[in-house]
C-alpha cells in the first residue's frame, strides 16, 4: 500500500511539473506601431532563454546611422511611466537584447509596454511602442 501511495504522489508531482512547464510563455511577438508621423513599425520578439527574456527588436523606417534608444517602461503605449529594463539602441532598424533575471510570463502579469525613442538627443519624441499583451488579449 505504501508503493503504491508513494507511486500515486511520484506521478502527480511529475504531471505538476510537466504542466507547469508546458503553461510557461517561451515565445511572444509585440506589434510595434508608428507614432508621431515617424513612419517607423515593426516587431519585438521575445523569446525565454532560461531565466532571461531575449528581445529583439526589428523596425522598418528607422534611420540607417542613428541610434535609437528603446525600453520596457511601466505602463502602457498610452500613459508610460519609468524605464523597467534598458534596452540595446535601434541602430539601421534592428536591437538585440537579453534582459536577465526576468520571465515572459512576469511581463504579461504587469502592464508594460516597449518604446523606441527618436534618439539619446530627443528622448522625449517616441517614434514606436507596442503595449506586452498575451495573444488572447489583442
Amino acid at each position: 500500500m505504501k508503493f503504491l501511495s508513494l507511486s500515486l504522489a511520484s506521478i502527480a508531482i511529475i504531471t505538476f511539473t510537466s504542466l507547469s512547464a508546458a503553461a510557461a510563455t517561451s515565445t511572444l511577438t509585440v506589434t510595434l506601431s508608428q507614432q508621431n508621423g515617424s513612419g517607423e513599425s515593426g516587431t519585438a520578439t521575445l523569446t525565454q532563454t532560461g531565466a532571461d527574456v531575449k528581445v529583439v527588436i526589428s523596425l522598418k523606417g528607422a534611420p540607417a546611422t542613428t541610434p535609437q534608444p528603446a525600453h520596457i517602461h511601466d505602463g502602457t503605449c498610452a500613459n508610460l511611466k519609468g524605464v523597467a529594463y534598458p534596452l540595446t539602441n535601434v541602430v539601421n532598424g534592428s536591437s538585440t537584447t537579453v534582459v536577465k533575471g526576468i520571465t515572459i510570463d512576469k511581463l504579461l502579469g504587469g502592464t508594460y509596454a516597449i518604446n523606441v525613442h527618436e534618439s539619446a538627443a530627443d528622448l522625449g519624441k517616441y517614434v514606436a511602442c507596442g503595449n506586452i499583451v498575451s495573444k488572447s488579449s489583442m
